[in-house]
């Protein structure tokens, strides 16, 4: 087993990597460095500088940020170090869902305002909103990702093939080699569908290129279109045919804990490495099963583990904390604690905050987070409020970002002694921010169906 070399790291440099040549700062501290949760304490330096950089890209190639920074008497004059960062004109996340319509010109034109990267010519010629995303990812060779529209609008994040690359190869190098050593032959499972441009499943999907048809496993093939997630949201079919396809969907998810258990058993069998991502309601919901039919595993014996992401409201009267989480974990699958690990993250943010042994989450160097407190101003290190960031990491769009989690952070771990600023115990919604979270989702639309 080999940690940061081997066949499957030199894939990941091939398929997502960049030409050294061609870094930018932000790349320095993506492409160049092994452990990203194990560099040096003057890194803020270099993201000091990759700020700076992307604050002056997007002001000057963005047609919407820059008139909004004007607006504010904002300029790269006025940012020179990191102690002007809070001048930086940061937008709410809801940002990304004010598009005037699902109409896909309506959509382009929005997108062409507030992209920092040219789209090109309009020449679209499907009929739906979900064709027009697939036009678009391809005209920009990079990633699209919409969120569960659990409002009923969905918001839309457009990355171009620089960010795309970042954030994928960030992706893949916290999940596969941050945990243990990742063996050559590892079997990559997650769970759920990747035929979607919902968030979690259309990332998982790209990181998936990575492994070959035998070493990645997916519980479903089924198609997530954007008229079949708006219905998965809502839970309210209209008609007897959306009656029928929201019932299908219930049956496949539900049906797939059992696809996914038995690929698990004959991976047991063959002592073969397993490394699955899922959200935490559905590997909740498959321990329900093996513990109802005396199912246990030994998957540690292989060195397998175990990242979930996307909320942990199991049901809607329910949480669990990681410990109890792992602790579950350990008894089903035999996979231990250590191994088992959580990721924070958003579709509008180019990085992932890992929990460490202690179950601290520990952000990548070159996001910049900060706490705000009601007024929006930024308060201190062990204060709670609303978590906004600086992402330098993307180009496709301003990652200046106002989410309406509620966090504490702390300036570095207390327990484990690996680098960065880590968010403190659970992550919550403020008060009237709309729930959000790809798990989320999930959780509602399988609940009715294991009721019965």
């Amino acid at each position: 087993m080999q940690k940061n070399g081997g066949v499957i790291n030199k894939k990941l440099n091939d398929l997502f990597g960049k030409p050294k040549n061609e870094w930018k700062t932000v790349d320095q501290m993506i492409f160049g460095v092994d452990d990203y949760f194990n560099v040096p304490k003057n890194s803020h330096k270099m993201r000091e500088k990759a700020i700076i950089e992307v604050f002056n890209y997007h002001y000057k190639n963005n047609l919407f940020y820059n008139q909004f920074c004007k607006h504010r008497k904002i300029s790269p004059d006025n940012i020179k170090s990191e102690k002007d960062f809070t001048k930086i004109p940061m937008i709410p996340d809801a940002f990304f869902k004010d598009y005037p319509s699902e109409k896909p010109h309506d959509v382009y034109k929005w997108l062409y305002q507030v992209s920092s990267v040219d789209i090109g010519k309009y020449d679209f010629t499907g009929k739906n909103l979900t064709q027009f995303l697939g036009w678009a990812e391809n005209r920009l060779k990079g990633l699209i990702l919409h969120s569960s529209g659990t409002s009923g609008k969905f918001s839309i994040v457009f990355r171009d093939e620089e960010t795309m690359k970042r954030i994928i190869y960030t992706l893949l190098r916290t999940i596969l080699f941050q945990v243990t050593d990742l063996d050559d032959n590892a079997h990559f499972v997650y769970p759920g569908s990747t035929k979607t441009f919902l968030a979690g499943g259309h990332a998982i999907g790209k990181a998936s290129e990575l492994f070959d048809d035998e070493h990645k496993h997916f519980s479903s093939d089924r198609v997530l279109s954007l008229e079949i997630i708006k219905l998965m949201s809502s839970g309210q079919a209209v008609g007897l045919k959306q009656k029928l396809e929201l019932k299908l969907i219930q049956k496949a998810l539900v049906k797939g804990q059992n696809k996914i258990i038995n690929l698990l058993q004959e991976l047991e069998k063959k002592n073969e490495q397993v490394a699955m991502v899922t959200f935490p309601i559905l590997i909740w919901e498959i321990m329900n099963v093996m513990e109802k039919e005396g199912i246990t595993m030994n998957l540690g014996e292989s060195n397998s583990f175990i990242l979930s992401g996307g909320g942990w409201k199991i049901h809607a009267h329910k949480k669990v904390s990681e410990d109890e989480f792992a602790t579950r974990i350990e008894k089903c699958f035999g996979i231990p604690k250590e191994n088992y690990r959580d990721l924070y993250g958003m579709s509008e943010m180019n990085g992932a905050a890992l929990s460490c042994e202690a179950r601290y989450k520990h952000l990548t160097d070159w996001i910049y987070p900060m706490v705000l407190d009601d007024n929006m101003e930024p308060v201190g290190f062990g204060e709670t409020g609303r978590f906004a960031f600086l992402d330098s990491a993307g180009y496709g769009y301003p990652g200046f970002i106002i989410t309406g989690d509620r966090v504490t952070l702390l300036e570095e771990c207390p327990k484990c002694g690996k680098s960065g600023i880590v968010i403190k115990s659970e992550v919550t919604r403020m008060k009237g921010a709309e729930g959000r979270g790809c798990g989320n989702l999930m959780r509602d639309l399988m609940a009715e169906e294991i009721a019965k």
